[in-house]
C-alpha cells in the first residue's frame, strides 16, 4: 500500500469524479494505536493480492490532517472507498481478514 496525500489524492478524486481506472482503497492510521497495528497486519496480509484491481493506499493521519478531514474520520483506523463511478463510502474500526476480502470484492464488482 502506498502513502497517501493530499495533493496526490487530488491528482486522482475530483469533485466526485474517480480519475483511475480502478476503484480506491484508503486506510487511514496512526502509527502508535494498537487497534491500527492490529489491522494492519490483516491489511498486509489480503490487499497483495488486489494490487492490480485496487488503487491501494494508506493515511497517517498525524501526517495528512486535511486527508482525514475530506473524510471525516473520527477515530482509526478508518477505510474509506471511492468506487470506479466515484461513490464514497467509509467505515470506521478495523476488518477481520475474511470481512475485508469480502469488501474488497465488492469494491470490485461496483
Amino acid at each position: 500500500m502506498n502513502n497517501l496525500t493530499k495533493s496526490e489524492f487530488m491528482k486522482i478524486y475530483n469533485e466526485g469524479e474517480n480519475l483511475t481506472d480502478k476503484p480506491i482503497f484508503i486506510s487511514f492510521y496512526a502509527t502508535w494505536w494498537g487497534p491500527c497495528k492490529m489491522y494492519e497486519r490483516s491489511l498486509n496480509e489480503v490487499t497483495p493480492e488486489y494490487k492490480d484491481k485496487i488503487n491501494l493506499y494508506k493515511v497517517n493521519i498525524e501526517e495528512e490532517l486535511e486527508m482525514a478531514g475530506l473524510f471525516k474520520v473520527m477515530s482509526v483506523p478508518t477505510t474509506a472507498t471511492i468506487s470506479k463511478s466515484g461513490d464514497v463510502q467509509s467505515m470506521p474500526g478495523a476488518l477481520n481478514e475474511e470481512t475485508l476480502k469480502y469488501f474488497l470484492e465488492g469494491l470490485i464488482s461496483k
